[in-house]
């Protein structure tokens, strides 16, 4: 009978420590996402200010910035919504990544 409840025990242990496990790296793969999702941020923030400083203006599009200032985005993984609202106005950017509930 001490035999059975030990092995249980250990059953239950082990089936504990693998849930904790489970958790931890699904947990552990949402910070990673969202760190992503700072960086392209962060990236294109980067590029837009340099942009404004050395030219006088923010650029209207993305591409302007990937064919002058060397900017590298993943658009099979992101979606990224930059809106211009002119020269002098940094555009606001937004970043999601796609078949991600918004």
């Amino acid at each position: 009978m001490l035999q059975k409840l030990s092995r249980f025990t250990s059953l239950v242990l082990f089936l504990g420590a693998l849930l904790i496990l489970w958790f931890g790296l699904i947990d552990a793969n949402h910070v990673n996402i969202v760190q992503d999702k700072e960086r392209i941020e962060n990236s294109i923030v980067k590029a837009m200010v340099e942009c404004y400083s050395v030219e006088g203006f923010y650029p209207s599009n993305l591409d302007y910035l990937k064919e002058h200032y060397g900017l590298v985005l993943n658009e099979d993984l992101y979606f990224i919504s930059y809106e211009y609202e002119g020269e002098n106005l940094m555009p606001n950017i937004y970043v999601y990544r796609k078949g991600e509930d918004v």
